[in-house]
């Protein structure tokens, strides 16, 4: 490993690489079209995210490199990456999805980004308004290709390729197989396939046979050792409903599917992450691409559609070398059966009470960069260099990473956590308010 991606790779917080980065990483950086298979919570983001860090040249204004997700909420996952380690290279990503203020989203552009992270209906958009270029692109990433595909966007990426130079490099991830991703593709593709489609060995698959689901329900979140959990139904009128009996149950919980607007689905998943919801009860829109630490428990509310979405599912759990628990609920062993000749009926200890009322106390990997926002923008006539320059008087210039200025507010990265913030700071002669925004 070079000392370029040995530094960039450091600022993950990672102490060592994953096997789909061990073997993605020298692939990617040698200019190799790719179609990676691995399983959910192997580390794909970073296999290519470290290398297209890499690729880039922060001197050159262009956008050289394209991720596509086929959600908003894995848009966002990938962009919350990118944050960790961009601004300690000079690299700028901007995230533009559907969902959110789309004028905020073309002020980030301004700012020329290199890399651009999105989803394929908000970044034909932005196509069509002529804000994005994509004529210098150098790599196309499609993040969990075969969703892509199986949530009828294909047509949309067909669209964005017509835009890109013909031989670009692109790679393609999933965590499972997919004729179909192929043809986005080119001939010389080479697969890399770490594993075949089956459930993460890590993963202790249970079932239990009840008629009463909720009674069971509650009883299971009552009795094993949960730090946080995912309950899957198949409708999103069901998760409101469940969610609601377990927050009667004095259970911190939310129910997550399309029922809620963007920003309140990304405010729910953020409550998640950081253990303030505790049980998360979610339709299959958050059964992929999210990665998200200490999900000890998946349990299936109602049996996925298909053994695809089993392995989806459970692969919330047992991420980054962790174990968890996956946990069938049907009416005869014959449904289960279906899904894994490993499963196993779950029993359960009664003489353990679990508390899911308090906050969970997650050990989130360090992130050593802060977001802080200044309530200044462009309609103050603020530049860059009025905010670069009032900063440099309370810190060290090499400690600001990068910057965007937006109509109303400018957002900065600083690439240390350990800095003394004053409430407010003075730029052209006004004094700002800054807080921190992370």
């Amino acid at each position: 490993m070079n000392e370029n991606i040995r530094n960039i790779f450091g600022t993950t917080g990672f102490t060592e690489m994953s096997e789909v980065q061990k073997q993605a990483i020298p692939a990617i950086l040698d200019g190799k079209s790719l179609f990676i298979q691995a399983k959910t919570g192997a580390g794909k983001t970073y296999a290519y995210l470290v290398p297209s860090v890499a690729c880039v040249d922060p001197q050159s204004n262009d956008t050289q490199v394209l991720i596509i997700a086929p959600t908003r909420e894995l848009a966002v996952q990938i962009g919350e990456s990118a944050d960790r380690i961009c601004p300690h290279f000079n690299v700028h990503p901007v995230v533009c999805i559907g969902g959110l203020d789309i004028d905020r989203q073309i002020n980030a552009l301004r700012h020329r980004p290199h890399i651009v992270i999105g989803t394929p209906g908000r970044l034909n958009d932005l196509l069509q308004q002529d804000k994005i270029k994509l004529n210098q692109l150098r790599m196309i990433i499609m993040d969990e290709a075969d969703q892509i595909i199986s949530t009828g966007q294909k047509e949309e990426v067909h669209t964005l390729l017509t835009h890109v130079p013909s031989g670009i490099q692109m790679v393609a991830l999933s965590a499972t197989s997919h004729e179909e991703v192929m043809q986005f593709l080119p001939d010389n593709t080479e697969k890399l396939i770490l594993h075949e489609n089956r459930i993460n060995e890590r993963i202790d698959v249970r079932y239990v046979i009840t008629e009463n689901r909720q009674e069971i329900l509650l009883h299971l979140l009552q009795h094993l050792p949960v730090t946080t959990a995912i309950v899957f139904t198949n409708y999103k009128e069901d998760a409101n409903q469940i969610s609601e009996l377990l927050q009667n149950n004095r259970i911190l919980s939310s129910a997550f599917s399309s029922y809620f607007e963007e920003k309140k689905r990304l405010s729910i998943l953020k409550q998640f992450k950081d253990g303030k919801i505790r049980v998360l009860v979610a339709t299959d829109a958050a059964a992929r691409g999210l990665d998200i630490s200490d999900v000890s428990h998946i349990i299936h509310y109602d049996l996925p559609m298909d053994i695809q979405t089993f392995i989806h599912r459970s692969g919330r759990s047992a991420h980054q070398g962790d174990t968890g628990m996956t946990i069938l609920m049907g009416k005869d062993e014959k449904q289960i059966s279906t899904y894994s000749d490993t499963c196993t009926p779950l029993s359960i200890d009664e003489t353990y009470v679990c508390d899911l009322s308090t906050p969970y106390n997650k050990q989130e990997t360090q992130n050593n960069t802060l977001k802080i926002r200044i309530h200044a923008g462009r309609k103050d006539k603020i530049r860059p260099k009025d905010v670069i320059g009032a900063l440099c008087t309370i810190m060290n210039f090499n400690d600001i990473g990068t910057l965007e200025i937006q109509d109303t507010f400018s957002s900065v990265i600083l690439l240390k956590r350990d800095i003394t913030l004053p409430q407010r700071i003075t730029i052209k002669g006004k004094s700002r308010k800054l807080s921190v925004w992370d």
